[in-house]
């Protein structure tokens, strides 16, 4: 289970929310902690990922956002002119405009 505040596209590194769960045999356990994690960040997105290990690599088989916050900025798409007739797009999310921990106040 993972949280985060920065929504961007790119950002595949949010921050994980308690203890990896392994062999898990009774689904009780992962709503537990997903409810403790919506408790503690209801402002966050949130994710929940599944590894399989019956290949023996440790790899995501499934990734899925639970949680969204109820107000999401969205984002911008920012065009820059570089050399010649060249142009670079941005993707910048608005709620990066305030720090860490206050983007969805």
């Amino acid at each position: 289970m993972e949280y985060t505040d920065d929504p961007h596209p790119r950002n595949t590194y949010w921050e994980m929310y308690g203890m990896p769960m392994f062999d898990l045999v009774d689904p009780a356990g992962v709503l537990m902690e997903l409810n403790a994690c919506r408790e503690a960040f209801p402002r966050h997105y949130i994710r929940l990922m599944a590894f399989d290990s019956t290949r023996g690599v440790e790899s995501i088989a499934m990734s899925f956002i639970v949680q969204r916050p109820p107000h999401e900025p969205g984002f911008t798409l920012q065009r820059q002119e570089v050399a010649g007739r060249v142009q670079r797009y941005t993707v910048v999310g608005y709620a990066a405009e305030r720090p860490e921990g206050e983007r969805y106040g």
